[in-house]
């Protein structure tokens, strides 16, 4: 990968702009601790030169003049040279004392710098920049000062260290923002090489997981779920297709065969009036198939979830009960209910009412005179919702397969039906996040459907 593409990263932007944000603060940050230190240092000169200027001052008061310049010379005398600067100059700037060359008079604080010609005894700097508190005393100027070396010489160590810091930093931060940069897009080269594959026809290949359960871990886990998701649904949407094409081409080659056959020989109202109703009666079988399809396909991209309010599951379920007890016993079948009362869950109303319905209309299809249908609700610990019958039941190696449109048992294919019933309850299901199982109810079928946990009633 190119160095640029690396420069142009994100993580490497990040990585800049918090090297930038450091840079600033530690800038702000040593400006005020090189103040704090100046200030320290110089407010401890200022306290020094004071104190060398008390004894002074005193001898001045008990001798005059003449004992002050004999003070001055015993200070010079035994102050380290470099170190201490005095200077008692005359009316006319001549020196009377000290170890500076004359200055223009001042009085209060004041630095002052002297070239190396100008320096004392033992001085070896080519300059030097001294902290100067300055007097008049009667016709004379005194004037009493300390080197700022030991200032200059902290200022400069914390100016060095704030430069390498920053130097090392810097380059630190530079080297970091690259690796995290080649690493990162190390793994989105993974990502884009995989879409990559599955643009060209491979929908099984998925985004590695490192396990290290990061921002891109998250992603590539998200995006492989998708995947899931879009692989089933194509190949859901291929199944649908060749159902279709096998399962409507027998009754629409039917409908066709019999409106030739009409057209043939036919010789009345009576028997064109016959074909027709024929006709309308098959085309209405297959509108119904197709609006049970469009029904599914709604379901399954999860749109009605929005209208999902507080369900009674109680109050439907003895609905469908009192609905189909006369239906049951008209068909010779017994029809029973064991139904837990104020069972809520969080749901769609209308779609609840028709996958209990579709469940208790299938057994009742495919079960013979004499057989016993249940409705159970239960909501211990969460709602389950369990329809059963003592019918011929499923084979147990038929199950997962009967949840697929247009899926029927070969026994089940002389009875009516378009094999969608079991499939719209599947989806429904699915967009309630229920869990569907279909066991042996020893003999015949049992449905159950548990819910996750219910909402108060």
């Amino acid at each position: 990968m190119p160095p640029a593409d690396y420069f142009r990263s994100t993580p490497f932007r990040i990585a800049t702009a918090y090297t930038v944000l450091f840079v600033v603060s530690a800038a702000i940050l040593f400006s005020f601790l090189y103040w704090s230190v100046t200030r320290q240092m110089t407010q401890g000169l200022e306290a020094g030169i004071q104190a060398d200027m008390r004894p002074l001052l005193v001898a001045y008061s008990e001798g005059r003049l003449r004992r002050l310049v004999q003070a001055v010379d015993e200070r010079v005398e035994a102050a380290p040279a470099g170190d201490m600067i005095i200077l008692l100059q005359g009316a006319h700037g001549e020196v009377l004392a000290g170890n500076v060359v004359p200055i223009p008079p001042f009085e209060g604080w004041r630095e002052l710098t002297f070239a190396k010609s100008e320096a004392g005894a033992g001085e070896t700097d080519e300059h030097r920049t001294i902290l100067a508190f300055g007097i008049r005393l009667d016709n004379v100027f005194f004037l009493v000062g300390r080197n700022l070396r030991p200032v200059e010489e902290t200022q400069a160590l914390l100016v060095r260290a704030l430069v390498w810091t920053l130097l090392v930093t810097i380059g630190l931060a530079l080297a970091g923002g690259a690796v995290l940069s080649r690493g990162a897009l190390k793994r989105i080269e993974t990502i884009n090489r995989t879409f990559r594959e599955i643009t060209e026809g491979n929908l099984s290949h998925r985004i590695p997981n490192r396990g290290t359960r990061d921002e891109l871990d998250q992603l590539a886990t998200n995006i492989n779920s998708t995947l899931d998701r879009i692989e089933l649904l194509l190949a859901n949407l291929q199944q649908v297709t060749n159902d279709i094409a096998h399962d409507l081409r027998t009754p629409l080659g039917r409908l066709r065969q019999e409106m030739e056959v009409t057209r043939r020989s036919g010789t009345s109202v009576a028997d064109y009036r016959t074909a027709i109703d024929r006709a309308i009666e098959q085309t209405d079988t297959i509108l119904d198939t197709f609006a049970a399809l469009l029904r599914i396909a709604q379901i399954e991209t999860g749109t009605r979830r929005s209208r999902f309010a507080d369900v009674d599951l109680s109050e439907i379920s003895s609905r469908i009960f009192e609905a189909y007890s006369a239906a049951a016993e008209d068909a010779g079948q017994n029809l029973s209910a064991q139904i837990a009362p104020d069972v809520h869950i969080d749901g769609d109303k209308d779609l609840l009412t028709q996958m209990l319905a579709n469940l208790v209309e299938n057994a009742m299809r495919h079960c013979p005179v004499g057989a016993c249908l249940t409705i159970v609700l239960t909501n211990e610990p969460t709602p389950v919702l369990t329809v059963s019958d003592t019918g011929p039941g499923i084979p147990a190696a038929q199950r997962d397969a009967v949840l697929r449109r247009f899926y029927r048992l070969e026994e089940s294919r002389t009875t009516p039906g378009s094999g969608l019933g079991l499939a719209l309850v599947k989806a429904i299901a699915d967009l309630h996040n229920a869990a569907l199982t279909l066991s042996d109810n020893q003999p015949g079928l049992r449905v159950s459907l548990q819910f996750s946990a219910g909402t108060d009633g």
